[in-house]
């Protein structure tokens, strides 16, 4: 644990957490956290990725000299692939951000993060919130922050058993989850046993979207170091591969960051079949949430979720940019038209030392 006794107000300190213990049990109380405050991402991203961690907490002392945390911020120093350095809480995931006990520590932990951000060779800060933050100034090297509101949490509340929720669903959607069972699908929950099924679906379907891909290695370090946490489901026709997801399991809510199906199996109903069995695992585990992930209004993925009459949850992503920088994360993109044209090998070979790069 790194202290920074300069950095001390309100009866407030500043430290940089290097272990696990009296940051998780900081998330795990806190009823407003997410599975991405959990403190071993910093572990998977700059094992495989090399981004170095600041895992910052507001603690303040209790009586008899200890030491209580009241607010934390996990923040990675990430290389983008212009080369610039940004702090970014935290890179390819949806939500994290600040995550304090109430304001005056939120506003603290802001300043702090600021204060990393204004040292000459960081461009920006990126905190990506499930919810506004409550901060008086805003400002970082004299620029108020962009906020990009445009995409959405979607999440399906699970309101009992199986049979609950089918019945809960139109009537049209119904009819096209039994029809990919007609269809002679068959699926499999499991861990790490399947995750090369999981990747030759991923793979091909970033590949066909034009996205550079996720490394294995990097779904390999989520079941080494979130293992009890971590599932795969897997959809087969005939015994083929034909959609996948990765599923996390936090409190009581199963999250589904990564999924994807192969487009010349989709009039099978694989998608609607792949997304039951995944409320099914929920329904199964007693979960009160399913977290379908993050879609842009509007776009094809985030159609295809709304059938399923989920919760929409606005999204706050606050972005800074020194004032003489013009390019940073809210320019990001994970579509490069060329690269659906690469054949899968050279592409599963090449995407990960791009993505890599790219925060989203």
């Amino acid at each position: 644990m790194k202290k920074f006794n300069n950095l001390k107000t309100d009866n407030l300190k500043i430290k940089e957490i290097e272990t696990p213990s009296d940051w998780d049990r900081y998330v795990i109380g806190h009823k407003k956290s997410g599975y991405c405050h959990l403190f071993d991402w910093s572990r998977v991203i700059s094992e495989i990725y090399h981004h170095k961690p600041i895992y910052l907490a507001a603690v303040k002392e209790s009586p008899g000299n200890s030491e209580e945390i009241c607010g934390i911020l996990p923040l990675f120093r990430f290389k983008t692939l212009t080369g610039r350095l940004r702090l970014v809480s935290i890179p390819f995931f949806d939500t994290a951000g600040i995550l304090a006990q109430d304001r005056k520590t939120q506003s603290f932990l802001f300043r702090q993060s600021k204060a990393f951000c204004m040292k000459k060779r960081i461009s920006g800060m990126d905190l990506r919130q499930d919810m506004p933050l409550n901060i008086a100034n805003m400002k970082i090297n004299g620029a108020v922050p962009n906020v990009y509101s445009a995409k959405v949490g979607l999440n399906i509340t699970i309101s009992g058993s199986q049979q609950v929720m089918m019945d809960i669903f139109k009537s049209k959607l119904r009819s096209q989850i039994r029809k990919g069972r007609k269809n002679g699908l068959t699926w499999k929950i499991g861990k790490k046993e399947l995750l090369p099924h999981f990747y030759h679906v991923f793979s091909r379907n970033m590949r066909d979207l034009g996205s550079p891909v996720h490394s294995k290695k990097f779904f390999n370090a989520v079941f080494t170091h979130f293992y009890h946490h971590s599932f795969i489901c897997v959809v087969f026709y005939r015994s083929t591969p034909v959609a996948a997801s990765f599923m996390f399991r936090f409190k009581k809510k199963i999250s589904n960051p990564w999924a994807s199906s192969v487009r010349e199996f989709r009039h099978l109903n694989s998608n609607m079949f792949l997304y039951w069995q995944m409320i099914r695992f929920a329904c199964n585990l007693c979960m009160e949430t399913f977290d379908m992930g993050r879609s842009s209004r509007g776009v094809s993925t985030y159609l295809f979720k709304k059938q399923w009459n989920p919760e929409e949850n606005q999204l706050f992503w606050y972005h800074w940019d020194r004032p003489e920088k013009c390019m940073g994360t809210l320019r990001e993109t994970l579509a490069i038209k060329p690269w659906e044209k690469l054949p899968l090998g050279m592409a599963n070979l090449l995407g990960p030392l791009v993505r890599k790069n790219i925060s989203l």
